[in-house]
């Protein structure tokens, strides 16, 4: 089978990782007209009750390059339809036929105004909300549970398609499958807003992912910045943190025991020395953990902490991906200023190639009195 170069396979991570930057918040205020279901599914809803579209898409490809499947649904009245997200459930999967590393995407997409009849590169798409990663570096089935709540509804349209993407970086057979309950209920209107948060480093070799690091104990600062006024309601998605399949252009096997940190803090006022650490792509460089965690001001709010650990016995090796769905509501929302900073920071414990991922979201909600702001999260979850 033919193969691509790391370097070349990275760019294509790297174009990607732009992609799901075109989409890094989902805009709201939708109006109402009329549209028709068709496709995978006819959803009958209520306006008063809330109703469930049944996702089911699966794809076996070898291709290279990371292919793209799309799978449209019609609910409500269409595109012009203004419908909130009030829970997901169900399960992600990626079967390796092969001893190869392997990655797929999955997004929820939606369409404002027009539903088009197809939209594989996503350029007439409004925006997304929500996005989870899984990983397999091994002859085997790597599988992730999706059980999210959304006490404030997520904002799309009658117009939602399940997009994805990936395969086998270098070579090898994938199945890709989705099969989700996505609960939702017509509305008037919504002013809520979900920032992505997400990122991908890789730790144990030179290249590779958004930036990487060949030096142990080093880690990575992600700042999102300028955000806007409002309250932080939750944070939800997954981490994916794997190590790669063994092979030279991929780089070791973890020896023993390793692990990830992976840590959501919010800046008053803005981002400081963290912006300013960002190399000319937007990515941040490398810096030993204990300086990137010199840097958060004294009024720094950790939001939550997601640590990953794979315990192998000292001197044995593994392939493994360490996944953990992230699900952080917070029942007294977190009063966010104009201009603020959140940070996110990547850490990896331990030696070997990993490629460590999230696919975490914010959701905002409009500046509400909402009697005294949190300062510390009142729920912290995150389940593998």
């Amino acid at each position: 089978m033919a193969t691509l170069s790391v370097p070349s396979l990275r760019l294509k991570q790297r174009n990607m990782e732009k992609m799901k930057a075109q989409w890094i918040a989902v805009f709201c205020a939708l109006f109402v007209v009329a549209s028709l279901g068709t496709i995978d599914l006819q959803a009958q809803d209520s306006a008063l009750q809330p109703s469930v579209l049944h996702i089911v898409q699966s794809q076996t490809t070898a291709k290279l390059n990371f292919p793209t499947f799309l799978g449209m649904y019609h609910v409500a009245d269409g595109a012009n339809s203004p419908v909130e997200a009030l829970a997901l459930t169900g399960t992600l999967s990626l079967k390796n036929y092969d001893p190869t590393f392997s990655e797929v995407l999955f997004l929820i997409v939606y369409w404002q105004g027009t539903c088009p009849a197809d939209d594989i590169n996503l350029t007439q798409a409004a925006g997304f909300i929500w996005s989870d990663i899984v990983k397999n570096p091994s002859l085997s089935d790597s599988s992730l549970s999706v059980n999210l709540n959304f006490p404030k509804p997520l904002p799309m349209t009658g117009c939602v398609g399940l997009y994805y993407g990936g395969g086998a970086l270098v070579q090898g057979r994938v199945t890709m499958s989705a099969d989700l309950n996505l609960t939702y209920k017509a509305a008037s209107s919504s002013q809520n807003t979900v920032l992505d948060l997400s990122g991908e480093y890789c730790f144990g070799r030179d290249g590779g992912c958004q930036n990487a690091t060949g030096i142990d104990g080093e880690g990575f600062a992600v700042p999102i910045m300028n955000l806007p006024a409002g309250h932080l309601v939750e944070l939800y998605g997954d981490i994916s943190d794997s190590t790669f399949d063994g092979t030279i252009e991929q780089g070791p096997l973890p020896k023993g025991s390793w692990g990830a940190t992976n840590d959501f803090y919010l800046l008053p006022g803005g981002c400081g020395i963290f912006e300013e650490n960002l190399n000319s792509q937007g990515f941040p460089n490398p810096a030993p953990l204990s300086t990137l965690q010199s840097w958060l001001p004294h009024d720094a709010l950790h939001l939550a902490s997601v640590p990953l650990v794979d315990r192998t016995p000292p001197g044995a090796t593994s392939k493994a991906p360490l996944q953990s769905q992230v699900e952080n509501i917070f029942s007294v929302p977190v009063k966010v200023n104009a201009g603020d900073c959140m940070v996110v920071i990547y850490g990896r414990t331990g030696n070997g190639a990993t490629d460590n991922e999230t696919q975490v979201h914010a959701l905002m909600a409009p500046d509400i009195n909402v009697g005294t702001d949190v300062t510390y999260p009142n729920s912290n979850s995150h389940r593998p």
